[in-house]
This record gives structure tokens, C-alpha cells and sequence, in this order.
């Protein structure tokens, strides 16, 4: 899978990406990022659920890549072939960045020159491929599923950062 610069999102001057510490790609801060600051806006193609599972079989990346934007809807690459840039932000359960709205992505606090930038997936997500953390922080869950943001002490460390439709399933669970 290649990767490719402004494929279909925006990508910050102040961000490159490389691999990282697990020889997975990541995007990194060239400078320092300042808390609140304009990390990306993602773009790509919607896609539906059904077709995610059926071009998942030729093209895996898709659904490990692509983020929920409605129940049955996803975000994801508008090329088969290639990955944007911004498709590479990894997870941790200690997150230094974070979505607002469905697209914009933000610093959740200083970031400093040569720091990997992450964010937490179920903050995105809420029926995801299951996988092993290994981010190393006091909050690593362990496995990450899509389940994270029913419960509330998360909901409690991630408020303000969860995408428009996690934060409505919380809202309207709550109610």
C-alpha cells in the first residue's frame, strides 16, 4: 500500500510521517503543536458498511482505515491503491490529539518537535476490528473494540474529543 500527501484530506506543515518505534507508519510533529491547534481535516470517500466488508477481501486497509461517521457509514481512502497521509495517526489510550466534530482533528495538549501524534480509536469508533494495545500508558486498556465509550470514567478522560456520532450515542444512552 503506498501512501500519498493531500490524496483527499488536509495534513498540517507542522506534521510529516514516518515509522515509528513498532515499524508501523505514524504521523510525527516536525515543531511544537500547540494545545487546540489544527492537526488534519480528513476527507475521503463515504462508503457503506457492505461495501467496507466487500472490498475489505481485496483491500484490507479499508476497513482498519476508515472511521465511522454514521451507523452503517464510513470515511475512508478515495484510492484502493493508496493511503493518505492523515491515515496513519495511530492509537493510545493516552492520546495527544483528538477529533472534534467528524473531521477536524486537534492537539489535545502540547505536542512536542519529534512526538508521535495519537489519538484513541474508540473515540471514533463504536464496532471496530478488535486488536492488542501495546501504547504502554497507566490508562492501555489492552484490547481495543469499539466498546471504550460506554463506559464512563473514558467518556469522563475523552470528553470534548469524541466525533459528532460517538457523542450522540453517549448522549442519547445517558438520556
Amino acid at each position: 500500500m503506498k501512501i500519498a500527501k493531500r490524496l483527499h484530506s488536509y495534513l498540517a506543515p507542522s506534521c510529516f510521517v514516518k515509522q515509528n518505534r513498532h515499524g508501523e507508519w505514524g504521523v510525527f510533529a516536525k515543531n511544537q503543536i500547540a494545545e487546540g491547534e489544527l492537526i488534519s481535516v480528513w476527507g475521503g470517500k463515504i462508503y457503506t458498511e457492505a461495501e467496507i466488508d466487500e472490498l475489505s477481501d481485496t483491500c484490507p486497509e479499508l476497513a482498519t482505515h476508515s472511521v465511522s461517521v454514521f451507523p452503517g457509514f464510513y470515511l475512508g481512502s478515495t484510492d484502493l491503491d493508496c493511503l493518505d497521509e492523515v491515515e496513519m495517526f495511530n492509537h493510545s489510550c493516552d492520546p495527544n490529539a483528538g477529533v472534534r466534530g467528524q473531521i477536524l482533528f486537534v492537539a489535545r495538549r502540547v505536542i512536542e518537535s519529534g512526538e508521535e501524534i495519537t489519538f484513541d480509536y474508540d473515540t471514533t469508533e463504536v464496532d471496530s476490528i478488535p486488536f492488542k494495545c501495546d501504547c504502554g500508558s497507566s490508562n492501555c486498556r489492552g484490547t481495543i473494540d469499539g466498546s471504550g465509550w460506554k463506559d464512563p470514567a473514558f467518556q469522563q478522560r475523552n470528553a470534548g474529543f469524541f466525533s459528532t456520532y460517538v457523542q450522540d450515542l453517549i448522549d442519547s444512552a445517558e438520556s
